[in-house]
């Protein structure tokens, strides 16, 4: 399985969009918080796109500094491609393109 995050991450003072094609052992991750997250939703579990997409979320996103002031390397996963599916949070892709006018 090959998982790649797309991401937004302060870098030198400035949000920056960020691509990521996970190792093995971030694969693993990234998998069993995706199946923890579908386990919440349903008794039968079976991870969706969503439980990907909040799985990378809970491995990669990072808040070291407060929203209005971040910090170097704050990070927030918009979207995850999980070998030819990809799963997205629009309002994070909207902050970046607001970020970068």
């Amino acid at each position: 399985m090959q998982i790649t995050l797309f991401a937004i991450r302060f870098t030198e003072g400035n949000w920056k969009e960020y691509e990521h094609v996970c190792s093995e052992k971030e694969v693993e991750s990234v998998v069993d918080s995706a199946n923890a997250k579908a386990r919440e939703r349903v008794r039968h579990w079976m991870p969706q796109d969503a439980d990907y997409l909040a799985g990378a979320s809970a491995v990669f996103n990072a808040a070291r500094g407060p929203e209005e002031s971040p910090v170097e390397g704050d990070m927030l996963v918009y979207s995850v491609e999980v070998d030819d599916q990809v799963a997205g949070r629009l309002p994070a892709v909207n902050i970046c393109w607001r970020e970068h006018r």
